[in-house]
């Protein structure tokens, strides 16, 4: 706190505190209208910072009253001829030596009050803890001053030079090294940001390259939409009514907006209306039904697949891709080629190479029942839990919207097959709410948005899955089970732990995306991916994920992220 001058003392020193009303000793002081009067012998001037005081900022503990009283009354001080000079000066009667004269008086040998300081050292004696300048044995009395300091005493508790130049050089000896540990830590904490910066630099590039070019996503999309079309317009004109109803559902990555490197993979659900139907819950994880009509009347098309009560999931699937097989031979300039069915994939897989200079495109056309007439299932009512990130209103908007039943059945990944009776299962789909949620995922409408700040949580879920893609490209056999969607999950997830827009800076994107990753981490150690809508069901069971891919992903994983994920240097 700055100290003000007392009124009336325009020559009183600043930073020293005015004197004490209370006080029997007025604190002298050297007008500001006389000169400074010259110690005999002296060039310095009597009103001067002496040599060696106490600057600001200073440690060296400052004079009290104590110390004042006591040189006062331990020392005796015969005066010289420079105690005399100055003693003519002196205004007033009262010349008894160790007095302070009065504040209109001059004094030349300067007695000083509770924390004055001698000018040069030389002949002083001070109370105890002062330090004599040369240590030549002076002893001062009350304004009186040796001038060869020879015949002196000191005080208890006094210091010579040499003892004070000892203590002196151990205390440098100290800010030294601890200089040395300061500038030590600093350097250990600038090389930590700096090596925070070109992470964040980095994964900043990684994501920019993993940003699919304008010119070939509109060539890709155009090539798809054609293609899709087409199967639609052949499957309504031959499937014997059965399919006649049909529509396209866009879905999956690309249609989210996170699909990284090229768009080279799409995902089309084809989706047909139906109604009066029952669900029965077949597991205890609430994922997987069977499907029966209420009632089965003989014009239903999609009454050839029923079997034992049951819409067959399997029989469905099997005369859609006859369907889409034939419908491809018509289409000879696109290179269609239908792949092989895959043990429990709900899709029919193509791909299209419509030209030479251009990597195909994958496309899987998955066949999924639209329900309309009932509420979603029981075991989804404990999930999407969204209220403190997208709202309440969001969520009950969702909730009111149709959900999907696609015929994917339950596969043991010890065994990888399938029981007869699994054919007859569809599994629950609720990926229109997904991209609902990725395409307006801020808590605040204005995310993302031209002129508003940007946040990474979709750039986090490129990365998480750029890492997983190359890690299966290195390791395709241990980690087959790992896929997309369990990024995507373990993103949905994490905005529900970190709701608010802020949380996801982009400009914090190596932070953000470490967060996902031990998020991702956790749920691999605890064996433990709850579906984002089913919470009952996990994404890693043993049963579908078994424990020596989880163990190698986690191994992988943990040693990329401690070495600052070199695997990202490398080609896509």
């Amino acid at each position: 706190m700055s100290q003000k001058k007392t009124p009336g003392r325009p020559g009183a020193r600043a930073g020293r505190s005015p004197a004490n009303p209370n006080s029997t000793a007025p604190t002298a002081a050297v007008p500001a209208d006389n000169p400074p009067t010259k110690r005999p012998g002296s060039s310095r001037a009597t009103g001067a910072l002496p040599k060696g005081y106490p600057g600001k900022g200073s440690k060296e503990r400052p004079w009290d009253s104590s110390c004042a009283q006591l040189e006062s009354n331990s020392h005796s001080s015969p005066t010289d001829t420079g105690s005399k000079s100055n003693a003519s000066q002196r205004g007033g009667s009262d010349r008894k030596i160790g007095t302070s004269r009065a504040a209109a008086g001059k004094r030349a040998s300067t007695s000083r009050t509770a924390g004055d300081t001698s000018r040069n050292g030389t002949g002083t004696s001070r109370a105890a803890g002062d330090t004599s300048r040369n240590g030549t044995g002076t002893s001062r009395a009350a304004g009186g001053t040796s001038r060869n300091g020879t015949g002196t005493s000191r005080a208890a508790g006094d210091t010579s030079r040499n003892g004070t130049g000892t203590r002196r050089a151990a205390g440098d000896t100290k800010r030294d090294t601890g200089d040395r540990r300061t500038s030590t830590s600093r350097a250990a904490g600038e090389s930590s940001s700096a090596k925070d910066r070109n992470l964040n630099k980095m994964l900043k590039n990684v994501v920019e390259n993993l940003r699919i070019r304008s010119a070939e996503k509109s060539r890709a999309a155009r090539l798809v939409n054609d293609v899709v079309d087409y199967l639609l317009r052949y499957i309504k004109k031959d499937s014997g009514r059965c399919f006649q109803a049909i529509k396209k559902l866009p879905s999956g990555s690309y249609y989210e907006n996170v699909k990284i490197s090229k768009p080279n993979e799409f995902d089309i659900m084809i989706t047909i209306p139906v109604k009066r139907i029952k669900i029965m819950e077949v597991d205890s994880e609430g994922a997987f039904y069977q499907v029966a009509f209420k009632r089965i009347p003989g014009a239903n098309p999609l009454n050839q697949f029923v079997s034992d009560g049951m819409l067959s999931a399997e029989q469905m699937i099997c005369h859609l891709r006859k369907l889409i097989k034939a419908a491809a031979k018509t289409l000879p300039e696109y290179h269609i080629k239908v792949e092989r069915k895959k043990p429990g994939s709900p899709a029919v897989t193509l791909q299209i190479g419509e030209e030479e200079e251009h990597a195909p495109i994958s496309l899987d056309i998955v066949l999924a029942l639209e329900v309309h007439s009932q509420s979603w299932p029981s075991s989804t009512t404990d999930g999407l839990k969204i209220e403190e990130w997208l709202g309440k209103k969001v969520r009950k908007d969702f909730r009111i919207k149709p959900f999907y039943l696609v015929p994917k059945q339950p596969l043991d990944a010890t065994q990888g097959t399938q029981s007869q009776s699994h054919k007859e299962m569809w599994r629950i789909s609720f990926s229109h709410i997904e991209k609902k949620m990725l395409l307006n995922h801020g808590s605040l409408k204005t995310c993302c948005e031209n002129g508003s700040p940007k946040c990474c949580r979709k750039s986090c879920l490129k990365l998480l899955k750029n890492l997983i893609q190359k890690l299966k490209e290195k390791n395709p056999r241990i980690l087959a089970s790992v896929c997309s969607y369990h990024a995507k999950t373990t993103l949905l997830h994490a905005c529900v732990k970190r709701p608010k827009d802020e949380m996801w800076s982009f400009e914090d994107l190596d932070i953000c995306f470490r967060q996902l990753l031990n998020n991702f981490i956790e749920h691999l150690v605890t064996a433990n991916l709850p579906h984002f809508f089913i919470p009952t069901y996990n994404l890693f069971n043993p049963r579908l994920f078994d424990s020596k891919s989880r163990d190698a992903l986690l191994r992988l994983i943990q040693s990329e992220r401690s070495k600052d994920f070199p695997i990202f240097s490398q080609p896509n």
